[in-house]
């Protein structure tokens, strides 16, 4: 076994929190908000890419490939059995994570968009770990990664059908996965952005934490709205911040179906019909918590 449940570890009496999602779901901004905490800690000062974990240990294989093919990686997805294959796993991922934590804090945060398929690993190697998903709809996503990418790619015209092939895979590995893990919370990024003071107090007492007030005030909760306006414009849209852009029924590409999806445990899912869920809109995410 590669981690331990004896006391004769250093990572034994920690929180550890994972936090995973497909890029531009709102990873980064949970991993901020929690990391803010005084109870907690999340990497700072690695020199990597966004402090993930993923860039500074030897451990195991990170993302490869873009935002659109990661998960596809034969190494992408990692269990139990990945695990056992290397028995000084917790102590080389300690010793390469835990010189960036603040290990006074309670909670130790560790973001990477790949741990959304590596929870099993995780878990056997920190068995007293957490796990936090942030899922987000596949065409909005989809979009943001768009405009996220450099100009090379298109942005706006490059790769849509592969990256809403690859949410649906990730998610796939993610939801069975998902039957596996003890102490696991779900959480949808358009319910964080509506309801930022609801699903971060969701946050709060999955991880037994206190929320700053000022980072709920933070979240912008038009973020959604203006992808959901390119959507319907077919990507002829402007930024505005509508709350009615997923309704709206004027400008060019107007009555194209508006992106919805409700979460269903562990995650969303939509038909690629239509882009729209079969399944009630109620759904707030899931959690689930083990024996600590």
């Amino acid at each position: 076994m590669s981690g331990t449940r004896t006391s004769s570890t250093p990572w034994y009496d920690r929180r550890i929190t994972f936090v995973g999602g497909l890029h531009r779901s709102g990873t980064a901004l949970l991993a901020r908000i929690i990391s803010a905490s005084p109870d907690a800690s999340g990497l700072t000062g690695t020199g990597a890419v966004m402090d993930e974990g993923q860039h500074i240990q030897d451990t195991y294989v990170g993302g490869l490939g873009n935002t659109s093919e990661w998960s596809f990686h034969p190494h992408a997805h990692l269990t139990e059995e990945d695990a056992r294959r290397v028995p000084d796993a917790g102590a080389r991922l300690w010793a390469s994570w835990s010189p960036y934590w603040d290990l006074d804090a309670a909670v130790l945060v560790e973001k990477s968009p790949p741990n959304l398929t590596k929870m099993r690993y995780f878990q056997e190697i920190f068995p007293r770990s957490r796990f936090i998903v942030v899922t987000r709809h596949p065409i909005v996503q989809a979009l943001a990664v768009r405009k996220w990418a450099t100009s090379t790619r298109g942005r706006f015209t490059y790769g849509f059908p592969r990256l809403v092939e690859h949410w649906v895979h990730a998610h796939d590995v993610f939801a069975e996965d998902a039957l596996h893990i003890e102490n696991l919370l779900v959480l949808r990024y358009e319910h964080l952005m509506r309801e930022p003071e609801r699903e971060l107090g969701r946050v709060a007492k999955f991880l037994g934490i206190e929320v700053d007030t000022a980072a709920i005030g933070a979240v912008d909760a038009g973020r959604s709205n203006r992808y959901a306006e390119l959507w319907r414009t077919g990507g002829r849209g402007s930024w505005p911040d509508v709350s009615g852009a997923m309704s709206g029924t004027s400008g060019r590409g107007a009555g194209r179906p508006a992106p919805t999806c409700s979460a269903t445990s562990p995650t969303p899912r939509c038909s690629p019909a239509t882009a729209t869920s079969s399944t009630s809109t109620s759904g707030t995410g899931s959690a689930r918590t083990g024996t600590t």
